[in-house]
């Protein structure tokens, strides 16, 4: 059995021509889901359940809240009707159905693995949407280690056995799927497949809103970023204090003395801010601290060693070297903490 999830907040008759246009595909049950849309759409909503079964909210959630509805609603149906895949498409005609099966066939050849639609963002593709993707698959790879051309496709296909997983993950609106993303990585195979890229009037329909969604989406490196910030504030404030007050000392062990000094302090401060409000860890501070002491003493090394090379090329000034250092190492401190410090503990979704 295939199930095909359709959210929908504010459709036009793209919606009803993509649903007239799966009529001639079998074995398939379309959910629809109203997520709070004003009455003057009730029309489009009593045509497409002509087609479907159409779930609605009396106020506008957002795209994550009204993707589990339609989940939850498959879970209780799917005992009847049978296992199969879920199919998650968008309503605003930028999935065509032949990509729709496309991606479910290609979920039945790969069992237990979430697929997802690769568009290529070839041609004339809005600014806001190639450019939100480029930032977003970055942050997708330093996160988790995988590679995907595309993290913000909304067509998707996973096996009914998923849908208690994909229930209990966090998010209701736009960051709902990156966090699937996100959480999916750590416990499935997640496969791309290139479908074809489609924009109407330039994706005016979409509801994403590019600040405030990608807040919520980013919000995790957003944390660390100020964690990061507080930190280099003590370590920088502390370095610079110690490169002043020791003036009189040669400057290659006047600068080692300082980072060293500066470090063990910043280090403190940012350990427990990540610890506690970035990556929420509730492991032993023994586990995680003699990890997060071992990155540390890392960065620290890494961190005089670049600047005395920025020092021995002809970068004179102490405290330019410094934030050069602290800029390059941001990264690399992030995505090790997220991955093998503060490592988030899961249960079985099966």
């Amino acid at each position: 059995m295939r199930y095909l999830v359709i959210p929908a907040y504010e459709p036009d008759e793209k919606l009803l021509n993509l649903l007239k246009d799966l009529q001639s595909y079998q074995s398939l049950t379309i959910v629809v889901v109203n997520d709070g849309s004003t009455s003057s759409y009730n029309p489009i909503f009593e045509a497409a359940s002509q087609f479907s079964t159409v779930l609605c909210h009396k106020q506008n959630y957002g795209k994550g809240r009204a993707l589990k509805t339609a989940f939850s609603y498959i879970t209780n149906i799917k005992n009847t009707l049978g296992e199969g895949i879920v199919i998650t498409a968008d309503s605003d005609g930028q999935h065509t159905p032949y990509d729709i099966f496309k991606v479910g066939k290609a979920c039945e050849d790969n069992p237990n693995t979430l697929i997802t639609g690769e568009r290529y963002f070839t041609g004339n593709v809005p600014f806001r949407s190639r450019f939100g993707n480029t930032i977003t698959k970055y942050v997708f790879s330093l996160s988790t280690g995988l590679s995907l051309k595309d993290t913000q496709c909304g067509l998707r296909a996973f096996s009914t056995e998923l849908l208690p997983f994909l229930c209990s993950i966090k998010g209701e609106r736009y960051e709902y799927e990156m966090n699937v993303l996100l959480e999916g990585a750590k416990k499935i195979p997640i496969k791309g497949v290139p479908i074809e890229t489609v924009y109407i009037d330039g994706n005016r329909s979409s509801h994403f809103h590019p600040l405030k969604d990608a807040i919520k989406i980013y919000k995790e490196i957003f944390k660390f970023a100020m964690s990061s910030i507080i930190g280099f504030c003590v370590d920088y404030i502390g370095y610079a204090l110690l490169i002043f007050l020791l003036a009189p000392v040669p400057v290659e062990i006047r600068l080692i003395i300082a980072n060293i000094i500066a470090r063990l302090c910043s280090a403190t401060v940012n350990y427990c801010l990540n610890k506690k409000f970035v990556f929420k860890d509730n492991q032993s501070v023994f586990t995680t601290g003699s990890k997060y002491a071992l990155l540390a003493c890392s960065i620290l090394v890494l961190n005089t060693c670049i600047i005395l090379l920025l020092n021995q090329l002809g970068i004179g000034n102490l405290y330019f070297a410094k934030l050069v250092a602290e800029l390059l190492l941001f990264l690399l401190s992030w995505s090790i903490q997220k991955h093998f410090i503060f490592l988030k503990q899961h249960s079985n979704h099966s």
